[in-house]
């Protein structure tokens, strides 16, 4: 405006523009914690950031991510938050009324829950087959989120593995526990079970990593020792010569070797059964091994708790009339046994005039074998075995049928023995006369007499029996068939051997040139009426070898009835010297003449009352 009071105008644009950003911190730019089981995370309250601008009012949003992935997101500060395990992002952003902006951003780390599974074999020593407890313990594996882990799986090694088994996790308060009680046995066979020193590992299965960082397990050692067996002489305990004057004999040794478990009553019993397979047995003459390493052969494929060994022993007895022998069994391997109680007496001799016959039937309740008798179902036999005149070979015959069922079938079963191997003959007690025979047989199904069918040949039949005197009905017999250690047939298995049963009906027949040396029964106690012990019986033959006459005396106890005979080499009776009664205590003496022309033996055979006295002598001709 001018002093004319004339003016004029103008308008005048002014700008302001805010080119500050707004500002934020924050603090601290990273956190670390410890996992807390109870709230499956972290809780932890996020303290403020600190944000300014120059003019104006700002605003603030945040997100936090995880794995690049938002798993939250807000306005203004987080405050309180339960974090995850691993590494979680907080971003933020800050905005002025100019829509300028800012940022910043921190960590959160949360930690697993690191645990270390305990191990433990319990006990850490134990035999082979037997229970072991293998146990894997996760201290604080308890958790609300999921526990460390679901199953172990436990791993024995030793050059290989093998899996012991797998078991569940079980909350025992706050730790984890899983626990398997499993046998030292391997399916299918391998060595990792043999005896020895062994190392345990376990496996954590469905570990919970979101959760738990899990440590190495430690492994644990464990020494297995041998498993106990149990064994069973069942060969022939009496053995004849091939002839009398041969000292050639075939003795078959046959154990029947037993795990354990299939010893109930034994004091060292234990319901673990292994596999009698990985046991070695051999047999010994005293301390002298016989045989190598036999592996038993199951008698039932389905039972693994009991085998058979068997071993055909050439003998030499030379010169001598008989000789015995102590078998002993030695077990290892997987089995440990090796006792003196376990040792049998194989007599081998040279027979004379040794003979069996016998017919009759008994009816089987504990038949076993491939082939076993059905119970209730007769076992009909026949038989009538001796030397011949020479003394030098077995002939005769044995025949057995019997009946089993095939499903609903009733099967007849025929074993004929085909080749005799030897004959066996203890008549030391009269009152029960025994006898081993032993064949080779063959096994026919009879069923169809029009069409039999073979079930085996050259296998060997063994038949045991006592002769208990007439008229038989105390008789016992026991047949047993093998096809070299499988069981083929027993009349009565007692689960190791074949027990005599007791005749149904019929006669066994046990006699003897006798062979056996010298008094072959010991005479028991004798008292007189009045309760005296009275003097022992006596007996002697003189000169031995004898020629021209034998000289025989005795004396009883007792008064009592005496019979002295003398027999040939053939067992047939030669003379009568004595049949009469005589008085207690008095020596009586009676003399024989030979009527022999070329036996070179002669047998006595003395009957004092009840007692029974026989002996053998030598005869040489006068040349």
């Amino acid at each position: 405006k001018d002093a004319a009071a004339n003016q004029a105008t103008c308008n005048q644009t002014v700008i302001v523009t805010d080119n500050e950003n707004p500002t934020i911190t924050c603090s601290p730019s990273s956190f670390t914690a410890s996992f807390n089981p109870a709230i499956c995370g972290y809780s932890y309250t996020v303290p403020n950031t600190t944000i300014g601008d120059n003019c104006g009012t700002i605003t603030q949003t945040w997100s936090i991510t995880r794995n690049s992935i938002v798993v939250a997101s807000g306005n203004g500060n987080v405050g309180t938050y339960t974090f995850g395990i691993g590494t979680s992002t907080i971003n933020y952003l800050v905005t002025d009324g100019s829509g300028l902006t800012n940022n910043c951003s921190k960590t959160v780390n949360v930690n697993a829950l690191s645990v270390i599974p305990m191990l433990t074999v319990t006990p850490g020593t134990k035999q082979y087959s037997d229970m072991v407890e293998f146990k894997v313990v996760i201290p604080n594996g308890v958790s609300n989120c999921g526990n460390a882990a679901t199953s172990a799986t436990f791993t024995l090694t030793n050059g290989g593995s093998q899996t012991m088994g797998t078991a569940n996790f079980a909350a025992n308060g706050t730790n984890l526990e899983a626990i398997l009680n499993a046998a030292l046995f391997e399916i299918p066979i391998s060595s990792v079970m043999a005896p020895g020193a062994k190392t345990v590992s376990v496996v954590l299965n469905g570990v919970n990593t979101s959760t738990y960082t899990v440590g190495t397990t430690a492994t644990k050692p464990l020494n297995i020792t041998q498993e106990d067996a149990r064994v069973n002489f069942t060969g022939t305990s009496i053995v004849a010569t091939a002839s009398t004057t041969s000292g050639l004999a075939t003795v078959t040794l046959r154990a029947t070797v037993q795990d354990i478990t299939a010893v109930t009553g034994d004091a060292a019993f234990d319901a673990f059964a292994g596999d009698i397979r990985k046991a070695k047995v051999r047999f010994k003459n005293g301390s002298t091994y016989i045989t190598g390493e036999l592996i038993p052969t199951l008698v039932n494929s389905a039972d693994l708790k009991t085998g058979v060994v068997t071993f055909d022993w050439p003998v030499n007895i030379g010169i001598a009339d008989d000789e015995e022998f102590t078998i002993g069994i030695e077990v290892s391997g997987y089995y440990a046994r090796n006792s003196s109680a376990d040792n049998t007496v194989v007599t081998v001799y040279k027979p004379v005039g040794d003979f069996i016959t016998g017919g009759g039937y008994v009816i089987p309740t504990g038949s076993a074998g491939t082939y076993p008798a059905a119970p209730n179902l007769k076992t009909h036999f026949g038989f009538n075995v001796k030397y011949n005149n020479t003394g030098k070979n077995l002939k005769g015959n044995m025949n057995f049928i019997f009946r089993s069922m095939v499903g609903t079938v009733v099967h007849t079963y025929q074993i004929k023995s085909n080749a005799m191997t030897s004959l066996g003959v203890n008549i030391t007690n009269p009152a029960a006369q025994k006898a081993v025979f032993v064949s080779k047989a063959n096994l026919t199904d009879i069923t169809n007499p029009l069409a039999p069918v073979s079930l085996g040949g050259n296998l060997t039949l063994q038949v045991n029996m006592t002769d208990k005197g007439e008229p038989g009905v105390n008789d016992q017999i026991a047949i047993t068939l093998w096809n070299g250690s499988t069981l083929m047939y027993s009349s009565n298995w007692s689960g190791s051997s074949t027990v005599e049963k007791l005749l149904g009906g019929g006669n066994l027949l046990v006699r003897s040139g006798f062979s056996l040396n010298v008094l072959a029964i010991k005479s028991a106690e004798i008292t007189t009426t009045s309760g005296v012990l009275a003097a022992e019986p006596t007996l002697k033959a003189y000169p031995n070898p004898f020629t021209e006459r034998l000289k025989i005396e005795f004396s009883s106890g007792i008064d009592t009835h005496a019979k002295l005979e003398i027999f040939s080499i053939t067992g047939a009776k030669l003379e009568t010297l004595f049949d009469s009664n005589i008085q207690g205590g008095q020596l009586y003496s009676v003399e024989y003449l030979p009527r022999l022309v070329s036996s070179q033996m002669v047998f006595y055979h003395l009957m004092l009352g009840e007692q029974t006295y026989v002996g053998k002598v030598s005869y040489s001709e006068r040349r």
